[in-house]
């Protein structure tokens, strides 16, 4: 999924005013932050993050439904995957919050969100086969690779809106390695940990090649974008004439001349439902 989405990205490219031009080292823009290269990247933050908290919860207690109940039998070997999933969990969001610190960035709860939830990602592989400890471990590992791979996509100029590559892609293939490295009764086995490296390779040419083909014969035919002007000013209101957030958007999206650009589609749209009346 994880190569699909990168793969998507690359295509689509990133949202308007994602990212800034590259300057000079030392020049730093009021409304932005700059690495030492000279990237320029302009944050855009969910609107809500009660609802992000919410959905990290609901994301969290699922997990214990998918590791714990992917085997459709109940035994006692349920309480360790449930134990191992909590804590990486949990060490995910510890990683996440040691790395912003190591980063000298504010720890931000979107950050520790997607921490936890890299490593839930990434002890789920090794679930059922590693102890507590190196669940623990997993995980910690997990937060941290989820932090530096966003760093490492944005320093790309890629667009990975809700961390999905950073989250599924990065942390799910240390989970896979870790799976092999902390493997019961074959602790650090390189044989094993080969098998796991080349499943991961495996998987990530054919899923990314096949994705990266299919965004680009939809790109080249039907589109996957719209236009800037929709964008701008959200399809909320190009679709349905009416803004998501008003609070946020409310001086650019009741302009004048774009509620006058309302009305045709608004036409449109009364006249199709009546050809097909």
């Amino acid at each position: 999924m994880a190569g699909a989405h990168w793969a998507g990205i690359i295509v689509l490219g990133p949202r308007l005013g994602r990212f800034g031009p590259r300057t000079q080292p030392g020049k730093r823009g009021r409304e932005s932050a700059q690495s030492e290269q000279g990237q320029v990247v302009h944050l855009i933050p969910g609107h809500n993050l009660s609802l992000v908290a919410m959905g990290g919860f609901l994301l969290w207690f699922g997990w214990f439904g998918f590791n714990g109940g992917s085997t459709l039998a109940a035994g006692t070997d349920i309480g360790p995957i449930l134990l191992n999933t909590h804590m990486a969990g949990a060490a995910g969001a510890v990683g996440a919050l040691l790395s912003c610190l190591m980063l000298r960035q504010p720890v931000l709860m979107t950050s520790v969100v997607n921490g936890s939830l890299g490593g839930l990602v990434a002890v789920t592989a090794g679930c059922a086969t590693m102890e507590v400890p190196f669940a623990i471990l997993t995980g910690l590992i997990g937060g941290v690779v989820t932090i530096f791979g966003s760093k490492l996509l944005e320093w790309l100029r890629l667009d990975d809106v809700v961390g999905a590559v950073a989250v599924h892609g990065f942390s799910g293939v240390w989970g896979t390695l870790a799976a092999g490295l902390f493997l019961k009764g074959h602790l650090f086995d390189p044989a094993q940990l080969l098998v796991q490296l080349i499943g991961v390779g495996v998987a990530f040419v054919w899923v990314f090649l096949s994705a990266l083909l299919m965004y680009a014969l939809l790109a080249r035919t039907v589109g996957l974008r719209v236009s800037p002007l929709h964008e701008q000013r959200g399809l909320d209101i190009t679709e349905h004439g009416e803004v998501g957030y008003p609070e946020f958007n409310r001086d650019a999206a009741y302009q004048s001349e774009h509620i006058a650009q309302l009305k045709p589609i608004a036409e449109a749209k009364s006249t199709d439902k009546l050809k097909r009346l």
